[in-house]
């Protein structure tokens, strides 16, 4: 939203800071500032470009090292 600060996804100098990633089975890989971020990110693309609930234990399972 306006306002709200780039999340490592809009901003990819922030890349390198982002715990973890999730690579969404389309291709797209999901990235945050912290792990809940890149949970809520890997959320919201879900929901908007795949029509589907992911479960907070469904995003932490597809989770790993960034």
């Amino acid at each position: 939203m306006a306002g709200d600060p780039p999340t490592a996804q809009e901003n990819p100098d922030m890349a390198d800071q982002a715990a973890k990633v999730i690579e969404c089975p389309c291709g797209v890989v999901l990235r945050g500032a912290t792990d809940e971020e890149t949970i809520t990110n890997a959320q919201r693309h879900a929901r908007e470009n795949h029509e589907m609930a992911l479960t907070r234990d469904q995003a932490i399972a597809m989770a790993r090292p960034a």
